[in-house]
Formats: structure tokens, sequence, C-alpha cells
């Protein structure tokens, strides 16, 4: 495997600062900390782009501020806020479950061809677990979209929730993606235990090195 450069400081502080800022937010009742969430995320999935200069990426991140700063001024910075992550989670959804149609490769067969090589698929159990996998993130993803779409539009509607119910929209939410990512390591040790493994913070980084080439569907192999 050729080396990949690991994402940028700035980014990776860039992504972890989102879910810190979101939740935030959503506790404090600021929504000018929802709006900051926000342009935190766009610019760390824009910042390869920004760094270069490009003027489309630069227009892009411009014009979303002065929108946020204009649904701020209307009131509505946690709606927005609120939905996308609605968006993010349902993309991600799809994009497992594209990948388990007849003749394609499914999408944690390829993470593991990427991450750890074309050999480990071979291996007893690998290909039936790695398709298992991704039909559970698919659905997994899947219903977390649509809990959250249902929490949205009751409270656009004006619906009282009860305070867990509106503790897990604006927090809990956020946990539920590292929490089944730990379940799921912990399951795939034993079931795949005659394969080596590597620590779950390896993993994390692995996957973090290369997933803008799982995205743009690259291998990374030479």
């Amino acid at each position: 495997m050729s080396a990949v450069p690991a994402p940028s400081r700035n980014t990776t502080l860039l992504l972890a600062a989102y879910p810190v800022l979101a939740i935030a937010g959503a506790v404090l009742h600021r929504p000018w900390l929802s709006l900051v969430a926000l342009l935190v995320l766009l610019t760390a999935w824009l910042a390869p782009r920004l760094r270069a200069g490009h003027r489309a990426a630069w227009l892009g991140w411009t014009l979303s501020a002065a929108a946020a700063a204009v649904m701020a001024r209307m009131g509505y910075a946690n709606t927005v806020l609120e939905g996308v992550p609605v968006g993010i989670v349902a993309g991600i959804s799809a994009w497992f479950g594209v990948s388990l149609r007849a003749g394609r490769e499914p999408r944690v067969a390829r993470f593991i061809r990427v991450l750890e090589g074309p050999d480990t698929l071979q291996q007893p159990r690998v290909a039936g677990y790695a398709r298992g996998v991704t039909a559970f993130w698919c659905l997994l993803l899947g219903a977390q979209a649509l809990v959250l779409a249902i929490l949205l539009v009751a409270g656009l509607a004006g619906t009282t929730l009860p305070a867990w119910v509106l503790a897990y929209q604006h927090v809990g939410g956020y946990l539920v993606i590292p929490l089944a990512f730990g379940l799921e390591y912990a399951f795939r040790r034993g079931y795949l235990r005659h394969l080596p493994h590597a620590g779950l913070h390896e993993q994390g980084l692995r996957l973090m090195r290369r997933w803008p080439q799982l995205l743009r569907g690259e291998d990374g192999i030479r």
C-alpha cells in the first residue's frame, strides 16, 4: 500500500469541534454557537480547496456564512443545524446501501481491502462479515435519520417533546455512531478472532487517513 498523508491537524480539530459546538449550542440555547458549528463543519469539508485558493470554494464559504448570519437574524439557527445531521446521516446510509446491489462490492469490503489489503478479504468468514456490517450501517444510519427527521418535524410543528427525547435529539444522536463503531469493533474481534486486529485508535486513524480515497472509490493499493 502506498502511504497516504493524514488529514491536517487543523482539519482534524475542526471535525472534533463540530459536535462540541453543536451540543453546546443546543444545551445552552445559544443559536450563534449552532451557526458556528455549521460553519466549522463546512470549513472542514472545504479545507483542501480553501487552502488551495479555489475561488468557487471561497465564494461558497462566504455565501454560506452570509446565509448563516441571515438565519440567525431570523431566529432559524437551531432549525438549520438540526436539519444538517438528518441530511448527512441519510446520505451516508444510502452510500452504504447502494453498495449492496448485485454485482457491486459492499462498502465495508472496500474498507477492508483498502485499509488491510486484498488478501484479508480471502480469509474465512471475512467477505460475509463485510456484507453483513455494510447492511448493519445502512439500516442503523437510515433509522437514525428517520428518527431525527421525525423529531425535527415535531419540533417545527410545535409539539412538546419530553426532556429525554430532546436530550437524544440534541446530544444522544451524536453518540450513536461512535458507540456503534465501538460495539462493532468488539464483535469483530470475537467473530474474526483468527485474524490480527489493529487497536481501536489505530483503526480510527487508518480510516481518517484513507477516507478521501474511500469516498472517491480509489483503492490506494500499489
